[in-house]
């Protein structure tokens, strides 16, 4: 089936996001930069494409309708860099977070304790703790680089930061509540059995 096709494509494409985004950190240069910018704009092109055709391969139209408006805004965002070279080391701030796509792709598929712990661990480092801060640092180093909060560059790369943080929140928050529905059922379940 094609939505199996998903999972496979992440556990091949992020790792090469992974490590341009360590060449980018370690080495920073404008060809790092930029090849890191670039590979995140196709990736997200081809990976909204791919959903945009196969919508099945989210568990639910709302998470479908999330991951749309998260890749809309990431290649939004990553526009800005690619744009102001001056801005050119901000992508690889902000795609620290592939490593928790990552452990989640190699948890999905291998199953392994420790991958499921590593995906936890980077989520809760990554997505709920270094990503609201980048929302501050977007609005220093925007702000102090001349652009007025409100104008156009200001909404692309903070606004989207926003957006981003947002949907990290939102996703934390309607996995906890899956749990939690799920462990009542079960609970239920229990009950009804006894």
């Amino acid at each position: 089936m094609w939505y199996c096709w998903h999972p496979g494509f992440n556990l091949f494409a992020i790792p090469p996001l992974v490590l341009l985004t360590g060449w980018s950190l370690a080495k920073p240069s404008p060809a790092a930069h930029k090849a890191l910018s670039w590979s995140v704009l196709c990736y997200t092109m081809l990976d909204t494409i791919y959903n945009l055709m196969v919508p099945e391969c989210q568990p639910s139209r709302r998470r479908w309708a999330s991951i749309l408006l998260h890749h809309v805004t990431a290649a939004w965002l990553v526009c800005f860099p690619i744009s102001y070279e001056g801005f050119a080391h901000l992508t690889a701030y902000c795609t620290a977070v592939e490593l928790n796509t990552m452990c989640f792709a190699i948890y999905k598929a291998f199953k392994g304790p420790a991958a499921r712990a590593a995906h936890l661990l980077t989520w809760v480092v990554l997505r709920l703790g270094w990503y609201p801060y980048l929302v501050y640092h977007f609005h220093q180093v925007v702000r102090g680089a001349g652009f007025a909060v409100g104008s156009y560059e200001y909404c692309q790369s903070v606004g989207s930061q926003v957006i981003l943080c947002s949907l990290n929140f939102f996703w934390t928050v309607e996995v906890a509540l899956g749990m939690m529905q799920a462990k009542q059922k079960q609970k239920d379940e229990h009950l009804h059995r006894s």
